[in-house]
Protein backbone atom coordinates (compact mmCIF):
# COMPACT_ATOMS: atom_id res chain seq x y z
CA UNK A 1 0.00 0.00 0.00
CA UNK A 2 1.34 3.19 -1.19
CA UNK A 3 0.97 5.51 2.11
CA UNK A 4 3.77 7.73 1.24
CA UNK A 5 1.08 8.91 -1.83
CA UNK A 6 0.02 12.55 0.33
CA UNK A 7 3.42 13.33 0.99
CA UNK A 8 4.77 13.05 -2.71
CA UNK A 9 1.76 14.58 -3.99
CA UNK A 10 2.95 17.34 -1.09
CA UNK A 11 6.14 17.81 -3.27
CA UNK A 12 5.18 18.37 -6.59
CA UNK A 13 2.55 20.55 -6.03
CA UNK A 14 4.68 22.75 -3.86
CA UNK A 15 7.53 22.29 -6.64
CA UNK A 16 5.48 23.39 -10.05
CA UNK A 17 3.44 25.70 -8.03
CA UNK A 18 6.96 27.43 -7.62
CA UNK A 19 7.82 26.55 -11.08
CA UNK A 20 5.09 28.82 -12.20
CA UNK A 21 6.03 31.44 -10.61
CA UNK A 22 9.12 31.17 -11.62
CA UNK A 23 7.78 30.68 -15.31
CA UNK A 24 6.36 34.15 -15.21
CA UNK A 25 9.59 36.09 -13.62
CA UNK A 26 11.54 34.40 -16.74
CA UNK A 27 8.51 35.45 -19.45
CA UNK A 28 8.54 38.43 -18.02
CA UNK A 29 12.47 39.63 -17.81
CA UNK A 30 12.61 38.10 -21.84
CA UNK A 31 9.77 40.79 -22.76
CA UNK A 32 11.38 43.42 -20.58
CA UNK A 33 15.26 42.78 -22.36
CA UNK A 34 13.55 42.38 -26.03
CA UNK A 35 13.36 45.14 -28.18
CA UNK A 36 9.61 44.45 -28.09
CA UNK A 37 9.48 46.46 -24.88
CA UNK A 38 11.11 49.18 -23.26
CA UNK A 39 13.71 48.61 -20.44
CA UNK A 40 12.32 48.39 -16.84
CA UNK A 41 12.65 52.27 -15.50
CA UNK A 42 13.65 50.36 -12.19
CA UNK A 43 16.35 47.78 -12.33
CA UNK A 44 15.88 46.35 -9.08
CA UNK A 45 12.42 45.10 -9.85
CA UNK A 46 14.31 43.01 -12.63
CA UNK A 47 17.10 42.63 -10.26
CA UNK A 48 14.37 41.53 -7.85
CA UNK A 49 12.77 38.76 -10.42
CA UNK A 50 16.24 37.12 -11.23
CA UNK A 51 16.65 36.78 -7.63
CA UNK A 52 13.49 34.79 -7.19
CA UNK A 53 13.35 33.14 -10.70
CA UNK A 54 16.93 31.59 -9.34
CA UNK A 55 16.21 30.87 -6.05
CA UNK A 56 13.30 28.49 -6.98
CA UNK A 57 14.95 26.97 -10.14
CA UNK A 58 18.07 26.47 -8.41
CA UNK A 59 17.18 25.18 -5.11
CA UNK A 60 13.34 24.83 -4.68
CA UNK A 61 11.75 23.17 -7.83
CA UNK A 62 14.64 20.33 -8.04
CA UNK A 63 15.33 19.76 -4.14
CA UNK A 64 11.24 19.42 -3.86
CA UNK A 65 11.01 17.12 -6.80
CA UNK A 66 13.73 14.90 -5.96
CA UNK A 67 12.71 14.68 -2.65
CA UNK A 68 8.87 13.21 -3.78
CA UNK A 69 10.75 10.91 -6.25
CA UNK A 70 12.53 9.92 -3.84
CA UNK A 71 9.91 9.08 -1.45
CA UNK A 72 8.09 7.13 -4.12
CA UNK A 73 10.88 5.12 -5.04
CA UNK A 74 11.04 4.14 -1.65
CA UNK A 75 7.57 2.28 -1.40
CA UNK A 76 7.23 1.60 -5.02
CA UNK A 77 10.69 -0.51 -5.50
CA UNK A 78 11.97 -1.54 -2.49
CA UNK A 79 7.92 -2.53 -1.39
CA UNK A 80 7.79 -1.47 2.03
CA UNK A 81 6.69 1.29 4.22
CA UNK A 82 8.22 4.75 3.73
CA UNK A 83 10.38 4.43 7.56
CA UNK A 84 10.18 8.29 8.92
CA UNK A 85 7.00 9.09 7.62
CA UNK A 86 6.54 11.88 10.32
CA UNK A 87 10.51 13.00 9.66
CA UNK A 88 9.55 13.61 5.81
CA UNK A 89 6.58 15.96 6.84
CA UNK A 90 8.52 17.54 8.96
CA UNK A 91 11.54 17.76 6.33
CA UNK A 92 8.77 19.77 3.88
CA UNK A 93 7.47 21.58 6.35
CA UNK A 94 10.68 23.08 6.49
CA UNK A 95 11.00 23.53 3.13
CA UNK A 96 7.99 25.23 2.60
CA UNK A 97 8.72 27.71 5.45
CA UNK A 98 12.34 27.89 4.01
CA UNK A 99 11.13 28.82 0.53
CA UNK A 100 8.66 31.43 1.95
CA UNK A 101 11.08 33.07 3.87
CA UNK A 102 13.62 33.07 1.60
CA UNK A 103 11.02 35.04 -0.98
CA UNK A 104 9.66 36.78 1.39
CA UNK A 105 12.52 39.69 1.49
CA UNK A 106 13.24 39.03 -2.43
CA UNK A 107 9.87 40.69 -2.96
CA UNK A 108 9.81 42.93 -0.86
CA UNK A 109 13.42 44.58 -2.41
CA UNK A 110 15.65 43.46 0.28
CA UNK A 111 17.81 40.54 -0.86
CA UNK A 112 18.46 41.42 -4.32
CA UNK A 113 21.80 39.39 -4.60
CA UNK A 114 21.10 36.55 -7.47
CA UNK A 115 20.90 32.43 -6.16
CA UNK A 116 24.89 33.06 -6.30
CA UNK A 117 24.32 35.04 -2.96
CA UNK A 118 27.05 37.21 -4.66
CA UNK A 119 29.27 38.58 -1.62
CA UNK A 120 30.30 40.99 -0.68
CA UNK A 121 26.50 42.25 -1.44
CA UNK A 122 24.41 41.48 1.62
CA UNK A 123 20.73 40.92 1.92
CA UNK A 124 18.28 40.35 4.33
CA UNK A 125 18.94 37.47 7.08
CA UNK A 126 16.13 36.14 6.72
CA UNK A 127 17.02 35.04 2.82
CA UNK A 128 19.44 33.41 4.07
CA UNK A 129 17.98 31.49 6.85
CA UNK A 130 15.56 30.46 3.96
CA UNK A 131 17.91 29.00 2.43
CA UNK A 132 19.51 26.85 5.44
CA UNK A 133 15.99 26.20 6.08
CA UNK A 134 15.40 24.49 2.36
CA UNK A 135 18.90 22.45 3.32
CA UNK A 136 18.66 20.86 6.64
CA UNK A 137 15.11 19.93 4.99
CA UNK A 138 16.60 18.25 2.37
CA UNK A 139 19.53 16.68 4.68
CA UNK A 140 16.63 14.99 6.58
CA UNK A 141 15.30 13.21 3.23
CA UNK A 142 18.66 12.15 2.63
CA UNK A 143 18.97 10.57 6.37
CA UNK A 144 15.35 8.82 5.54
CA UNK A 145 16.91 7.47 1.86
CA UNK A 146 19.93 5.94 3.66
CA UNK A 147 17.80 4.38 6.59
CA UNK A 148 15.12 2.62 4.35
CA UNK A 149 17.94 1.44 2.11
CA UNK A 150 19.68 0.19 5.21
CA UNK A 151 16.53 -1.46 6.38
CA UNK A 152 15.50 -3.08 3.13
CA UNK A 153 18.90 -4.69 3.11
CA UNK A 154 18.37 -6.46 6.26
CA UNK A 155 15.28 -7.75 5.17
CA UNK A 156 17.07 -8.63 1.89
CA UNK A 157 20.72 -9.97 2.60
CA UNK A 158 22.52 -10.71 -0.75
CA UNK A 159 19.92 -9.38 -2.72
CA UNK A 160 20.90 -6.38 -5.58
CA UNK A 161 19.67 -3.27 -4.22
CA UNK A 162 16.42 -2.53 -6.80
CA UNK A 163 18.21 -0.14 -9.85
CA UNK A 164 15.74 2.56 -8.97
CA UNK A 165 16.56 3.08 -5.14
CA UNK A 166 20.19 2.41 -6.38
CA UNK A 167 20.38 5.73 -8.35
CA UNK A 168 17.80 7.58 -5.71
CA UNK A 169 20.57 6.81 -3.00
CA UNK A 170 23.23 8.50 -5.54
CA UNK A 171 21.46 11.23 -5.95
CA UNK A 172 20.99 11.88 -2.33
CA UNK A 173 24.44 11.15 -1.50
CA UNK A 174 25.27 13.81 -4.05
CA UNK A 175 23.22 16.56 -2.70
CA UNK A 176 24.69 15.30 0.82
CA UNK A 177 27.97 16.41 -0.07
CA UNK A 178 27.53 19.40 -2.57
CA UNK A 179 24.68 21.20 -0.55
CA UNK A 180 28.00 21.36 2.31
CA UNK A 181 29.76 24.06 0.55
CA UNK A 182 26.60 26.93 -0.12
CA UNK A 183 25.70 25.99 4.08
CA UNK A 184 29.19 26.58 5.24
CA UNK A 185 29.37 29.89 3.04
CA UNK A 186 26.03 31.21 4.29
CA UNK A 187 26.66 30.03 7.66
CA UNK A 188 30.49 31.10 8.32
CA UNK A 189 30.79 33.88 6.43
CA UNK A 190 27.39 35.50 5.22
CA UNK A 191 25.08 35.45 7.92
CA UNK A 192 27.51 37.18 10.45
CA UNK A 193 27.82 39.76 7.88
CA UNK A 194 24.28 39.88 7.74
CA UNK A 195 23.96 39.94 11.24
CA UNK A 196 26.12 42.36 11.85
CA UNK A 197 28.84 40.59 13.73
CA UNK A 198 31.65 41.15 11.16
CA UNK A 199 31.68 43.94 8.71
CA UNK A 200 34.06 42.32 6.22
CA UNK A 201 34.02 39.13 4.03
CA UNK A 202 36.62 36.96 2.35
CA UNK A 203 34.83 37.14 -1.35
CA UNK A 204 37.79 34.44 -2.77
CA UNK A 205 36.72 31.53 0.16
CA UNK A 206 33.01 32.31 -0.46
CA UNK A 207 33.34 31.84 -4.37
CA UNK A 208 35.38 28.68 -3.30
CA UNK A 209 32.86 27.30 -1.62
CA UNK A 210 29.58 28.11 -3.57
CA UNK A 211 31.58 26.66 -6.58
CA UNK A 212 31.73 23.23 -4.17
CA UNK A 213 27.88 23.46 -4.40
CA UNK A 214 27.78 25.11 -8.35
CA UNK A 215 28.37 22.13 -10.22
CA UNK A 216 27.82 19.27 -8.54
CA UNK A 217 24.16 20.61 -7.90
CA UNK A 218 23.62 20.19 -11.52
CA UNK A 219 23.57 16.44 -11.22
CA UNK A 220 21.67 16.52 -8.33
CA UNK A 221 19.46 18.28 -10.76
CA UNK A 222 19.26 15.34 -13.34
CA UNK A 223 19.54 12.25 -11.44
CA UNK A 224 15.86 11.71 -11.10
CA UNK A 225 15.37 12.34 -14.99
CA UNK A 226 18.17 9.72 -15.56
CA UNK A 227 16.72 7.56 -12.98
CA UNK A 228 12.83 8.28 -15.01
CA UNK A 229 15.18 7.07 -18.41
CA UNK A 230 16.51 3.76 -17.02
CA UNK A 231 13.72 2.65 -15.03
CA UNK A 232 10.38 4.11 -16.66
CA UNK A 233 11.19 4.91 -20.67
CA UNK A 234 11.98 0.80 -20.78
CA UNK A 235 9.00 -0.16 -19.48
CA UNK A 236 6.69 2.01 -20.60
CA UNK A 237 8.02 1.62 -24.58
CA UNK A 238 7.52 -2.49 -24.24
CA UNK A 239 11.15 -3.50 -23.67
CA UNK A 240 13.74 -3.79 -21.60
CA UNK A 241 17.08 -2.16 -20.17
CA UNK A 242 19.75 -2.58 -22.05
CA UNK A 243 22.57 -3.36 -19.30
CA UNK A 244 21.49 -2.82 -15.78
CA UNK A 245 25.37 -3.01 -14.93
CA UNK A 246 26.11 -0.52 -17.01
CA UNK A 247 23.43 1.78 -15.44
CA UNK A 248 24.92 1.39 -12.05
CA UNK A 249 28.23 1.83 -13.08
CA UNK A 250 27.02 5.13 -14.63
CA UNK A 251 25.39 6.49 -11.30
CA UNK A 252 28.77 5.68 -10.01
CA UNK A 253 30.77 7.49 -12.24
CA UNK A 254 28.67 10.50 -11.47
CA UNK A 255 29.53 10.29 -7.96
CA UNK A 256 33.07 9.70 -8.21
CA UNK A 257 33.38 12.72 -11.25
CA UNK A 258 30.39 14.80 -10.68
CA UNK A 259 31.37 15.97 -7.02
CA UNK A 260 34.30 17.59 -6.40
CA UNK A 261 34.90 19.47 -9.71
CA UNK A 262 33.40 22.96 -8.62
CA UNK A 263 36.37 25.04 -9.45
CA UNK A 264 36.28 24.69 -12.95
CA UNK A 265 34.43 27.52 -12.55
CA UNK A 266 37.15 29.54 -10.85
CA UNK A 267 39.87 29.39 -13.66
CA UNK A 268 40.47 32.68 -13.35
CA UNK A 269 40.46 33.27 -9.85
CA UNK A 270 43.47 33.83 -8.43
CA UNK A 271 43.19 32.48 -5.28
CA UNK A 272 42.79 28.71 -6.63
CA UNK A 273 46.22 27.19 -7.38
CA UNK A 274 46.99 26.12 -10.87
CA UNK A 275 47.47 22.30 -9.79
CA UNK A 276 44.04 22.05 -8.01
CA UNK A 277 42.11 23.75 -11.38
CA UNK A 278 43.88 21.04 -13.52
CA UNK A 279 42.63 18.09 -11.36
CA UNK A 280 38.91 19.65 -11.49
CA UNK A 281 39.63 20.11 -15.29
CA UNK A 282 40.58 16.21 -16.26
CA UNK A 283 37.40 15.42 -13.95
CA UNK A 284 34.84 17.96 -15.41
CA UNK A 285 36.13 15.87 -18.78
CA UNK A 286 35.66 12.35 -17.28
CA UNK A 287 32.32 13.58 -16.53
CA UNK A 288 31.42 12.76 -20.12
CA UNK A 289 31.88 9.30 -19.64
CA UNK A 290 28.99 8.51 -17.57
CA UNK A 291 26.81 10.46 -19.69
CA UNK A 292 27.80 9.01 -22.89
CA UNK A 293 27.12 5.46 -20.90
CA UNK A 294 23.88 7.05 -19.91
CA UNK A 295 23.62 8.07 -24.13
CA UNK A 296 24.08 4.97 -25.12
CA UNK A 297 22.47 2.71 -22.75
CA UNK A 298 18.51 4.37 -23.10
CA UNK A 299 19.19 5.02 -27.15
CA UNK A 300 20.01 1.02 -26.86
CA UNK A 301 17.06 0.18 -24.70
CA UNK A 302 14.88 2.14 -26.99
CA UNK A 303 15.77 0.00 -30.07
CA UNK A 304 15.68 -3.44 -28.67
CA UNK A 305 11.97 -2.22 -27.57
CA UNK A 306 11.35 -1.61 -31.84
CA UNK A 307 12.95 -4.88 -32.19
CA UNK A 308 10.39 -6.96 -30.35
CA UNK A 309 7.58 -4.83 -32.12
CA UNK A 310 9.26 -6.01 -35.35
CA UNK A 311 11.50 -3.15 -36.05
Amino acid sequence: MFLAKRLVLAHFWLAFVSFLVALVLGAWQMLVRSPLFAWVGNPEIYYRSVTAHGTVMAYALPTLVAMGFGYAICELSLRQRLIGLKWAWAAFILLAVGALMALAPVATGHASVLFTFYPPMIGSVFYYLGIVLVVVGSWIWVALMYVNLRAWRRVNPGQPIPLAMFANVAGAYLWAWTAVGAALEILFQILPVALGLKSTIDVGLARVLFSWTLHAIVYFWLIPAYTAYYTLVPRAIGGRLYSDSMARIAFVMFLVFAMPIGIHHLYTDPQVGTGFKFIHQVFTAMVSVPTLLTVFTICASVEIAGRLRGG
